[in-house]
């Protein structure tokens, strides 16, 4: 995850809090982490989550639209790149522009706090090569809506949730210090020669 500063600028509507206590930039983010993100609670405030809910980290776009009730508890967690793996071999996954982005999650009330999964769809042409799936990256303009307090019917979830453009994406094979979720160090980017579509 990118720099406080880059993501202020990125996503200046929201409330950011103080980073003395939430270590940024991260590189390297596992579930039961932690990472930042925003809940549809109406507060616009960004907070730390706990990446997993009762050991789900990810759910399926094509099964929230799927669901018979609207869905209720939605949320958006930053990054600027994301790792997907063939035969062991980590991809890193940013945008051409190099900005952070929101994908789209949903929360669950922890002791208080809260924590999240990401959502994921089929994957685009950039990462159909390396993995099956891909983590639903919200378009800039669906991400009040995603984020809109009131309940979302499943068709309208189902119509924003799908690959993001792959064209506007790059990726670069990177250093197998990844796969070590306790390593979270700049150089597992290092080196690493840039491809696009």
């Amino acid at each position: 995850m990118t720099k406080p500063e880059a993501l202020r600028s990125a996503f200046p509507r929201f409330r950011w809090p103080e980073f003395s206590e939430t270590k940024l930039p991260r590189y390297n983010v596992a579930p039961a982490q932690t990472v930042l993100g925003v809940r549809n609670d109406g507060r616009d405030m960004v907070e730390p989550m706990v990446w997993g809910i009762r050991g789900r980290i990810n759910v399926r776009a094509e099964s929230l639209a799927s669901w018979r009730r609207p869905i209720r508890r939605r949320c958006i967690e930053f990054a600027d790149g994301f790792y997907e793996w063939r035969d062991r071999r980590p991809y890193y996954y940013t945008l051409r522009s190099g900005e952070p982005f929101a994908f789209a999650g949903l929360w669950d009330p922890l002791d208080g706090e809260a924590c999240c999964d990401i959502v994921t769809c089929r994957p685009n042409a950039l990462v159909a090569p390396v993995h099956d799936r891909m983590p639903v990256i919200l378009e800039p303009e669906n991400v009040d809506l995603w984020l809109a307090p009131e309940p979302l019917p499943p068709d309208v979830a189902g119509s924003i949730l799908y690959p993001f453009d792959a064209e506007k994406m790059a990726v670069r094979e990177v250093s197998a210090r990844v796969n070590n979720a306790n390593y979270d160090y700049a150089d597992v980017l290092a080196d690493a020669e840039l491809r696009l579509l």
